[in-house]
């Protein structure tokens, strides 16, 4: 048995965390151990397309969603057969951790021991953005965010706070609302069409983004669809007026938000409206994002969905 760990070397809160976390696993003599460090942006997708070329049993992201995100890419970049993907794991420890809010996955390093010596796994979608403009494409785990999210997402990524990650989001999202300019966008699927002006739009496989924020409290993550929610010419006071809702996972109902479900959606603006995946900038639409109904084995708890 081979597991590798794919660790975010930027995160602070992970250097009295992985000491330990190597610890416990080598005492456990579970097989080969590998810990592989970020050195870079991006570097988790190189780290994990390798591991993932090598062969690797088990191949777990350390450190947030950003994380999750690029080792998620480093495997689906892999000239492997499905079949032959590693099993993907996640140890929580970034910024806003949503992903795992769904999974139901835990900070536990004896959890994620149990999960790894039981094969507790299950399958799950992944959603694909496509960017005919530069050719690019990106995969996403949680969700895709069109609009006021991408901006934040390159703010965030660029600025710290001394006061935690809860208030760097929060804080953020005020000031991109006082910043922003909707952005006009027409958005089509297969029984359906939006069009208008364009504060947020979250294409969710998972529930959460933006640190605990339920944005899509019906989406399922092996379910084959995405739940959409769409979030129009809506004001910085009403968004504020329901916060506490969309904390509780209660559905806004306000004439400018709207909810789908659907397999595929295409997103057109004549204005420079940008994309972010699982709270990492992309790139600016027009774009096609499709579901790939369980496209990984994920080591989760049984009951997480």
């Amino acid at each position: 048995m081979k597991i590798v760990f794919v660790v975010n070397n930027k995160n602070n809160r992970l250097k009295k965390v992985l000491p330990g976390l190597k610890n416990f696993f080598k005492e456990k003599r579970l097989g080969q151990l590998e810990f592989l460090s970020t050195e870079r942006r991006n570097h988790a997708i190189v780290l994990a397309l390798e591991a993932t070329e090598r062969g690797c049993d088990f191949l777990v992201a350390v450190g947030g969603d950003g994380t999750l995100h690029e080792v998620v890419n480093g495997v689906m970049q892999s000239n492997k057969a499905a079949s032959d993907y590693p099993l993907i794991g996640l140890l929580p420890h970034g910024s806003a951790n949503d992903f795992a809010r769904t999974a139901h996955i835990s900070q536990s390093v004896e959890e994620l021991y149990s999960l790894i010596q039981t094969k507790s796994v299950q399958g799950i979608d992944l959603g694909k953005i496509k960017l005919p403009n530069t050719g690019e494409v990106r995969y996403f785990i949680n969700i895709a965010g069109v609009g006021l999210g991408a901006e934040v997402a390159q703010n965030i990524a660029q600025t710290s706070s001394v006061f935690g990650p809860g208030f760097n989001y929060f804080s953020h999202i005020i000031k991109g609302f006082l910043k922003y300019s909707k952005k006009e966008v027409n958005c089509t699927s297969g029984s359906w069409q939006w069009k208008g002006k364009l504060l947020q739009m979250a294409v969710a496989n998972g529930r959460y983004f933006g640190n605990a924020i339920c944005v899509a409290p019906d989406a399922v993550l092996n379910d084959g669809q995405f739940q959409l929610a769409i979030f129009g010419n809506v004001s910085i006071w009403k968004y504020l007026k329901n916060l506490g809702n969309l904390k509780k996972g209660v559905k806004i109902t306000h004439p400018q938000v709207s909810y789908y479900n659907t397999h595929e959606v295409r997103i057109d603006s004549k204005d420079a409206c940008g994309i972010e995946a699982d709270g990492e900038y992309v790139g600016l639409a027009p774009a096609s994002i499709s579901i790939l109904p369980n496209a990984i084995r994920f080591l989760m708890p049984a009951e997480s969905q």
